[in-house]
């Protein structure tokens, strides 16, 4: 009974890091409506581990567009480096951070070049997939 729970989970996981996956390629964004109370609770101490995670990126509408990408990879770096021990509230933190950063690429997407683009799509997914790996486990 053990292995087929852990052959289940596997499963689960592989199916929900493939659909995690898919929808950033396909650019499918889910809108949630929320509370303004919520979204504000959700939204404390954004600024201080938006420093710890973009680092010299961390004021997000001055990034240039050729500094986006690594701006996105250091987002990344930070979170793998992180996520095993976050709490929601991280998680839902680091989600606002994703969504500024996301708000700047609209700004400067015309001057990104291509594989920049490609590049951010990739990374925002294994962002997503990092998150549901979370959710699965909880």
């Amino acid at each position: 009974m053990n292995r087929t729970n852990k052959s289940y989970a596997k499963i689960l996981l592989a199916g929900a890091l493939s659909f995690s996956f898919a929808a950033e390629a396909a650019n499918i964004t889910l809108t949630e409506t929320a509370p303004m109370e919520q979204q504000q609770q959700g939204n404390q101490g954004v600024p201080a581990l938006q420093k710890e995670l973009l680092g010299p990126y961390a004021d997000i509408n001055s990034i240039a567009a050729a500094d986006l990408r690594e701006a996105y990879i250091m987002l990344l770096q930070s979170v793998r480096e992180r996520h095993d021990t976050w709490t929601d509230a991280e998680w839902n933190k680091a989600q606002a951070i994703s969504k500024k950063l996301d708000a700047r690429r609209k700004v400067v997407e015309k001057d990104l070049g291509t594989d920049d683009k490609a590049k951010i799509k990739m990374l925002k997914g294994e962002l997503r997939s990092l998150e549901t790996k979370k959710d699965i486990k909880d």
